[in-house]
């Protein structure tokens, strides 16, 4: 029994001394895998080592997992840091408990709810595998080891959470991808998973290679792409820069523009003027402006400065002892005139800007060149007491009207300059988005003078020439010199994303790849009865839609692309009388004997075999057609087909939808339409005449009160007459009997009369009318005159009805190619987007409401499309709801002296 146990002992302790060895191994060589700027690993091999020796072997093989995370980690420690000491021995010891207590805790959670069954044979056993031992398991020595190197201080705290993550991630994917290969060398039942050596173990393992091969070679892409792409944002930034000093050498030529363009600027002017650029631009410190004042012109200056409200102002200057003082005498000067914001800036007030020399020779360089000019920088301290470095911009200004093709042309015409002062330390910092200023390094100075290096903002502590890009800026006629360095946070998130994903994706490929082989290989009694099931779903699905189909509400017949019926539902049947099974095979053609409906069919049955065979249906086609039933009558029908091809086969499906009832409905409609309207209109006419004489005091005088009574009747008849008339235009429209007098007309005559004719209506209104054309020509067109009257005033009536009160309605005449195009536009309430689709349809208002409010029958725009339709025009209309429509019409542009036709 002895030599039994020691042979038992041997056997675990070598097997817990080469679990420690691989662990460690492994553990040093995924350092190798560490993704830059930091040492995150997306994979971590001895993870899913750890968890499956301990699923095959027992847990006696824990201390091989406490032993190996312990070597592994100070090989770690001793690679980065070159030593260890007490924190990394305490670290490792960390790390290792977390290790070993992770193995544990995943064996004791898969072998609990797989109840000891390590074969695998099963989707769920296998889900459950990978996320208890790997997703759920792996928590634990995430949490525990990185808790532990943050409590060390070796991890800043604001970084556990992106190293928690992190290591959670790499102990997963170690899960995913190397358990089951150590399951496949050492699982039981030992006839399972040896069967599977070949088809799990070797794909495995050639992904992984693959894998860790790709991931090696992205990496060494990235490093070398880092350059390049801190190189592109960094010109981003760069031109940035120029081009928001280039908008504000725009901002002063802007205010050169307004003194060249006006004969005089006011104070007020000015300030109107700036006031939207200095709430926009928080870089300028003020804008002003600052006439060239002659020695002579000095005191009278000055007094009209005195006679705007300013006591005291005169020319100021700097004196020796730095304070304001009057301006000594020279030839000219000057002075600030208008400076905003003014509260801010007032003491610049009247200062001589041009009294020091340095600043003089910019302007004379300004006045000279005709182009903006930069000053030095200067020091100034801002409101919190701090120095801040500001330039001076100025841009010349000349008299109007002068030349100033050279340089004492334009010496002659110079009347001032436009100033500007830049904190440019903020002008570089408003270039710079959120992500710019977490990403990149910035040092801006003036390069105009070698050796004299006025540095405006310098966030770079130490220059890394590897990485390191500068640009030259030129504004003004000086040089800026723009040097950019990456910050680490722009390494950190430049360089590990697209790493993480080559990577992460790699392993997920993996692990995705290994629980599909695990799948494929123990599955196949699954698969089997999963086809028979679908088998089963799919005829229940057969017999379902044969179902529908048969208890549809319309005919729906199939043929093939030869036009023989291969199928028939019940209502179809039923529509053509025909017994149940008697419509297959015949011919589709032999139901519809009307000329027009078998050259319909004919075309789409027999004449539309283009298509290529990756076609898989055409659009649906509708037509009203007539259909001959069994017993030869023939009813009305709507059509619908289309073309399906179905591998190689072509189907037509064809609905067949019965208008017997809805023609028989529209000709009762127009039946009682056309006799009501007509018996309507006479007695009609006869009470509308009398109530029009009565109104008219013919009767003699009435009460006030039956008077408005009377009112209120005349206006009702007359919108009842209005109505009739409508209808019966609508019943000689859709029965072709309406007669159209064609006349070559002047349009502009046209338009005159409806607009005199509708005056009356807009006063009751109090609607204004306006007509407006954008061109001079005479314009003729082809119309019935009376026709078209009939459209614009109904164009007019509307939208004079739909303004609001006291506005206005605008007639705009306008030439387009050939076309002419008449507007009416309306500012009232507009129409909705849900009633647009149906503005032209009879009988329609927007609601019930409009209609109560609105007086109309809904006809008139429906009768107008018309109308003008059979005019050969089109009409139109554009709204926004709220702020009014606009309706067009157009017509064609004919010669004049067309002879006069009458057409119907």
């Amino acid at each position: 029994m002895r030599p039994t146990q020691a042979s038992d002992t041997r056997q675990i302790i070598g097997q817990i001394l080469l679990l420690a060895v691989m662990y460690a191994v492994l553990g040093r060589l995924s350092l190798l895998l560490a993704i830059p700027p930091g040492y995150s690993i997306a994979i971590y091999p001895p993870a899913g080592i750890a968890l499956g020796m301990v699923l095959t072997g027992g847990y006696r093989l824990l201390p091989g997992v406490v032993a190996g995370a312990f070597s592994a980690n100070l090989l770690i420690n001793l690679s980065i840091f070159g030593s260890i000491n007490a924190n990394a021995l305490i670290a490792s010891t960390i790390v290792a408990a977390g290790a070993a207590l992770q193995a544990f805790a995943g064996a004791q959670l898969i072998l609990r709810k797989l109840q000891d069954n390590l074969a695998l044979g099963s989707d769920k056993a296998i889900f459950q595998f990978f996320i208890y031992g790997g997703a759920i398991a792996c928590l634990i020595n995430a949490t525990i080891s990185v808790a532990g190197l943050v409590a060390l201080g070796i991890i800043p705290k604001q970084d556990f959470f992106n190293n928690w993550i992190g290591w959670w991630i790499g102990d997963t994917f170690g899960v995913l991808t190397i358990a089951p290969i150590v399951m496949v060398i050492y699982g039981k039942p030992r006839e399972i998973w040896h069967a599977r050596r070949w088809s799990v173990l070797v794909p495995l393992l050639i992904c992984l290679m693959l894998v860790i091969t790709a991931f090696t070679f992205t990496r060494y892409r990235e490093e070398q792409k880092q350059q390049l792409e801190f190189r592109l944002k960094a010109e981003r930034v760069g031109q940035n820069l120029q081009n928001k000093l280039d908008s504000h050498a725009e901002i002063l030529h802007n205010i050169e523009r307004l003194y060249a363009s006006s004969m005089q600027v006011s104070r007020s002017d000015f300030a109107t003027f700036v006031s939207h650029t200095l709430q926009h631009q928080k870089a300028i410190t003020f804008l002003s402006w600052a006439p060239r004042v002659e020695h002579q012109q000095r005191a009278s200056f000055e007094v009209s400065v005195l006679r705007e409200g300013f006591a005291n102002f005169q020319i100021l200057e700097v004196d020796e002892l730095h304070n304001l003082a009057e301006v000594r005498a020279r030839d000219d000067y000057f002075p600030i005139r208008f400076i905003e914001p003014f509260f801010d800036n007032h003491q610049m007030f009247g200062y001589d800007i041009g009294s020091t020399t340095i600043r003089r020779i910019a302007i004379e360089d300004a006045r000279d060149s005709g182009h903006l000019t930069v000053t030095d920088p200067l020091i100034t301290n801002d409101t919190d007491g701090r120095e801040q470095l500001h330039v001076l911009l100025f841009a010349p200004v000349y008299e109007n009207g002068k030349p100033r093709e050279n340089m004492e042309q334009r010496k002659a015409a110079f009347s001032g300059v436009a100033v500007s002062m830049l904190r440019m330390a903020d002008v570089a910092r408003e270039i710079l988005s959120n992500e710019d200023m977490r990403s990149v390094r910035i040092k801006f100075y003036d390069l105009s003078y070698p050796g004299k290096k006025e540095i405006f903002i310098d966030e770079i502590s130490g220059l890394d020439q590897a990485y390191l890009f500068q640009t030259t800026i030129n504004f003004g006629g000086r040089q800026y010199a723009l040097q950019a360095q990456p910050s680490s946070e722009y390494w950190r998130t430049n360089i590990a994303w697209i790493t993480w994903i080559t990577m992460i994706g790699g392993l997920l490929f993996t692990g995705l790849l290994g629980a599909y082989l695990l799948v494929a290989t123990a599955h196949t009694f699954g698969i089997e009865s999963l086809v028979a099931q679908r088998t089963a779903q799919l005829h229940d699905s057969e017999e379902r839609l044969r179902t529908v189909l048969d208890n549809a509400a319309e005919g729906i017949l199939t043929t093939n692309e030869n036009g023989i019926i291969e199928s028939a539902n019940r209502s179809a049947e039923v529509l053509l009388k025909y017994e149940h099974g008697s419509l297959c095979g015949k011919d589709m053609l032999s139901l519809f004997p009307d000329p027009a409906s078998g050259q319909f069919l004919s075309r789409h049955l027999r004449n539309n075999h283009r298509e290529t065979q990756y076609e898989v249906a055409s659009k649906s086609e509708r037509q009203e057609l007539l259909v001959k039933q069994k017993d030869e009558y023939e009813v009305p029908i709507e059509l619908a087909i289309t073309r399906v091809r179905m591998g190689t086969q072509v189907l037509y499906v064809i609905i067949l939808h019965d208008l017997s009832e809805k023609k028989r409905v529209e000709k009762l409609k127009t039946e009682f339409v056309s006799a009501v309207s007509h018996e309507l209109r006479t007695p009609l006419t006869s009470i509308r005449g009398v109530l029009g004489l009565l109104v008219g005091g013919v009767a003699g005088e009435v009460p006030e009160k039956a008077h408005s009574m009377l009112v209120m009747a005349n206006d009702n008849a007359k919108r009842l007459t209005t109505l009739i008339n409508d209808l019966l235009d609508f019943e000689k429209l859709e029965y072709g009997s309406m007669q159209f007098h064609f006349d070559t007309l002047p349009l502009y005559e046209l338009i005159d009369s409806t607009l005199q004719s509708n005056q009356g209506y807009a006063q009751s209104f109090d609607i204004a009318l306006c007509h407006e054309s954008q061109t001079d020509q005479v314009i003729h067109v082809r119309v019935d005159a009376q026709r078209f009257v009939q459209v614009l005033s109904n164009l007019l009536s509307n939208a004079i009805k739909f303004s609001r009160p006291h506005g206005q309605v605008d007639v705009r005449v306008s030439v387009i190619d050939d076309q002419v195009r008449v507007e009416v536009q309306d500012y009232g309430i507009g129409i909705s987007e849900e009633f647009k689709s149906s503005i032209f349809q009879k009988f329609t208002q927007e609601d019930a409401k409009a209609a109560r409010k609105y007086a109309g029958t809904g006809l008139g725009l429906s009768l107008s499309k018309t109308m003008i339709e059979k005019m050969g025009g089109q009409i139109g209309f554009i709204s926004t709801e709220n702020l009014g429509s606009c309706f067009y019409i157009t017509l064609p542009i004919v010669a004049a002296l067309t002879p006069s036709l009458t057409e119907a």
